[in-house]
């Protein structure tokens, strides 16, 4: 692209996404739980709610507590590396990307909108946080982002535009902040580094060239009845793909180029990213939950005004007068307590209005809920057996199989946000990366220092005991990190963390290793059995690896070195004889105590204790010997006992 072309790739691309959007401002008010604006007025203001209620509740689902990720070099063969790019996206990047809302927040807020609209942008930006360069990423509203004309996806995209609306006060700010660059560089005796063109700012904001958003096409839903800021000076960032490609900022109120530069990302990747709902590769900008259900719950909400228009007219249903109404009182036929009616000699009739319509009402509601339950997805909520859709089973395996189908839809809603995460955060990373400057020092807690030193030891010997040279005195391992930006340079994958199922794997890891450990103990042929069969128990193996479920503690199991591992087997391969004869020697005055019948009392005594048989006591002193606590073993125990 060239600043000659933008204006009419700008019309071209945005006439093809407004055919793709058209549907949008009935999405929104579907999601908002705003009635028709041809509803009946007959029919009572209200609506069933049931899909606005389902998008707010369906990020407290996908969006797990623990969402973060790992950068990893893909240039660079130093471990530390990785390391320290962790340590600066969990101390300095998450925390600083705050713009518009907490990160965690902004992630809860894309995946409501992708269920609304079918997609949600992302749109990397560079920051500054405490006068140091930083990034974050903006929650755009998908009105504002287009994509190139023809492509099916953002991936596919070469170029992506971004309406943003400025005020006065804003680009006022932007040609200060410029201004004030211009004169530090010329005192500093360097290269300003400047990117918006003041002269056409200054005429943009000179031209009174602010426009509203159209409607209903660009309105956001919330904002098309309110007296609140709808539009402004309307600028249009255009992103094109590739390493330093040029990006652009032209101003619609003066037809000119207000701002460009190079792309920030060294993989040449573009700073915009789709979270996806659903995507079938022909509609560009994915298919929603809304747009699924959308029919569905109009139906509904008909069905819901219906039923409480039946059930006011079930409570005040009309009257028939006929005959001489001349000493009638009309407006004594109200409804209340103790009123009396004045009929005359009129004859006075309720009317009860009742068919197999409204009988069945309630059935049709809840055949028309469950559709929706199946397009939200939430799956049947309802308790008892008389309630919601007859054909859902409300037995246990009924139950578990509508928890797995709602499961399904959750894991696969998951992985959109995964993959969006890691596109997000490889492209915040790498920027960031890229772009700082000079030197920081960085302060680190023992165990990001340990993690950093662990990587690669001899290129950080300040993370270790120092010896002073003079004065013979220990100094502690340092804490500082000094951080010198072009020796950190690389290019960056990102992986989201497997946070999110660790806690049932390791549970069911544990469950596993400590039923292995009760057969171990269960059976002292085991060894043998496996010897013949080409196979060897390593013991020790399993019980760290028990240990290390049970705890973070990395302190508890810790592997020694090389010569204490040989020094352990040259003791243990030492004959008895060549032990000091008195060692061997045992007074044969001193009473000796058989030690099967020592245990066999210890066993019998954790059975009186327990209550349990000899193979579960001989299971508990064994796991008492190898350092697990009461609890801990009665746990297991009852876990064992439970799943038999």
């Amino acid at each position: 692209m060239t600043p000659e072309t933008l204006f009419s790739l700008y019309t071209t691309d945005k006439k093809d996404g407004k055919e793709w959007k058209k549907d949008f401002p009935e999405f929104e008010r579907l999601a908002n739980n705003e009635l028709l604006p041809t509803l009946d007025e007959n029919l009572p203001e209200t609506n069933d709610g049931s899909l606005s209620a389902a998008l707010f509740k369906l990020p407290k689902r996908i969006v797990p507590d623990d969402l973060t990720g790992s950068p990893r070099a893909l240039d660079r063969e130093d471990n530390w590396i990785n390391e320290f790019a962790k340590i600066e996206w969990e101390k300095n990047i998450v925390p600083n990307a705050n713009t518009q809302a907490p990160f965690e927040e902004k992630w809860k807020d894309a995946v409501r909108k992708s269920a609304i609209y079918g997609f949600c942008p992302l749109i990397t930006i560079q920051t500054v946080v405490k006068d140091k360069a930083s990034v974050d990423f903006i929650v755009a509203y998908p009105h504002d982002v287009t994509l190139e004309n023809g492509k099916v996806s953002v991936t596919d995209s070469d170029r992506v535009w971004w309406d943003i609306y400025y005020s006065k006060e804003q680009i006022e700010k932007i040609i200060a902040d410029e201004k004030a660059e211009v004169k530090k560089a010329k005192e500093e005796q360097r290269e300003a580094y400047t990117t918006w063109n003041i002269k056409a700012l200054e005429e943009l904001i000179s031209s009174k060239g602010e426009v509203d958003r159209q409607t209903p096409e660009e309105m956001p839903k919330g904002l098309d009845d309110k007296t609140v800021k709808k539009g402004g000076f309307k600028i249009t960032m255009c992103f094109q793909r590739g390493v330093k490609s040029t990006f652009y900022a032209i101003a619609h109120g003066t037809k000119a180029v207000v701002r460009e530069y190079q792309n920030p990302d060294p993989t040449g990747d573009l700073p915009v990213h789709f979270l996806y709902c659903y995507q079938d590769f022909i509609n560009p900008y994915g298919i929603g939950i809304v747009k699924l259900a959308g029919g569905t719950q109009n139906v509904l909400d008909y069905m819901r005004q219906a039923d409480v228009l039946a059930t006011q007219i079930g409570i005040r249903p009309p009257i028939l007068i006929s005959g001489d109404t001349t000493e009638t009182d009309l407006d004594s036929f109200v409804y209340g307590q103790d009123v009396i009616w004045f009929a005359g000699r009129a004859t006075v009739q309720r009317q009860e209005l009742g068919n197999n319509v409204y009988n069945q009402l309630p059935t049709r509601i809840g055949m028309y809920k469950t559709s929706l339950n199946n397009l939200i997805p939430t799956g049947d909520t309802t308790i008892s057996a008389e309630s919601g859709d007859p054909q859902y089973s409300k037995t246990p395996a009924g139950v578990k199989f509508q928890q797995s189908n709602l499961s399904i839809d959750d894991e696969d809603f998951k992985d959109k946000l995964f993959i969006a995460y890691n596109q997000v955060g490889k492209s915040m990373i790498n920027t960031h990366f890229a772009n700082k400057q000079g030197s920081d020092i960085m302060l680190l807690t023992e165990a990001e220092r340990e993690r950093i030193f662990k990587a690669n030891p001899e290129l950080f010997p300040e993370f270790q005991e120092q010896v002073d040279p003079e004065t013979g005195e220990v100094l502690p391992p340092s804490n500082e990190l000094e951080v010198i930006w072009d020796n950190a340079r690389a290019t960056f994958d990102f992986e989201i963390d497997p946070e999110p199922d660790k806690a049932k794997d390791e549970s069911e890891r544990l469950d596993g290793a400590l039923r292995v450990l009760e057969l171990v103990n269960a059976d002292p042929t085991l060894p043998q059995e496996l010897q013949m069969s080409g196979k060897k128990l390593n013991k020790g193996e399993l019980l760290a690896d028990i240990i290390g479920l049970l705890t973070d503690n990395d302190k508890i199991v810790v592997d020694i070195s090389p010569e204490e591992q040989a020094m352990a087997e040259e003791q243990m391969m030492q004959p008895e004889q060549m032990m000091e004869p008195e060692a061997q020697e045992v007074p044969q005055e001193l009473p000796q105590e058989d030690p099967d019948m020592q245990m066999s009392q210890e066993i019998a005594d954790v059975m009186e204790t327990l209550g349990v048989d000899e193979k579960t006591a001989a299971f508990v002193l064994d796991a008492k010997l190898n350092g697990f606590n009461e609890e801990e073993i009665l746990d297991a125990i009852e876990r064992n006992t439970s799943g038999q």
